[in-house]
């Protein structure tokens, strides 16, 4: 069977601090990897309290111009995790975008906030969707990734290294 493969190119539109002119960030969505997917029955009571967790973190691939983006929930009651659920979604940065984010200089790519907030939005919004398909027809299926503003969870621009320690 021929699968159709689907790429979306989207921009975000970014001040070019250089010369302090817009510049259009093209970035398309390549891969999306579910890492951790654990649905725990023996540590879940249903109709009982739950809180979440959440996390997420950032990496690059210099060799060939991708971010990747992990986010993770954790749900848990009594302080035991019940459904634990961490996504990637990989995105491949134009080269021209790629340049401008990459500091040779300082050895760092630096993601201002609002791209790496974007990014990280679409991340959260995917793992909504993956845990909501894989616990369809569930008791599991009432708990779900609240919708928010991603962008609190970052209190500035993501400076990771050009070379690995």
């Amino acid at each position: 069977m021929n699968r159709l493969r689907l790429q979306v190119l989207f921009f975000f539109l970014l001040k070019n601090m250089s010369e302090n002119k817009p510049h259009r960030v093209n970035f398309a969505l390549v891969r999306i990897i579910t890492e951790t997917l654990d649905l725990i029955q023996d540590s879940f009571e249903e109709g009982k309290p739950a809180k979440i967790n959440t996390g997420l973190n950032f990496g690059i691939d210099r060799d060939r111009n991708l971010v990747k983006v992990l986010y993770k929930n954790t749900f848990q009651q009594d302080g035991q995790d019940f459904i634990e659920i961490e996504i990637a979604c990989i995105f491949a940065i134009d080269k021209e975008s790629w340049q401008l984010l990459n500091s040779k200089e300082e050895g760092k790519f630096i993601l201002p906030k609002g791209l790496a907030g974007h990014l990280a939005t679409l991340t959260a919004s995917t793992a909504r969707g993956v845990l909501h398909n894989e616990t369809e027809g569930t008791p599991f299926n009432r708990y779900f990734i609240p919708a928010g503003n991603i962008n609190d969870m970052l209190p500035s621009d993501v400076v990771l290294p050009l070379e690995t320690p």
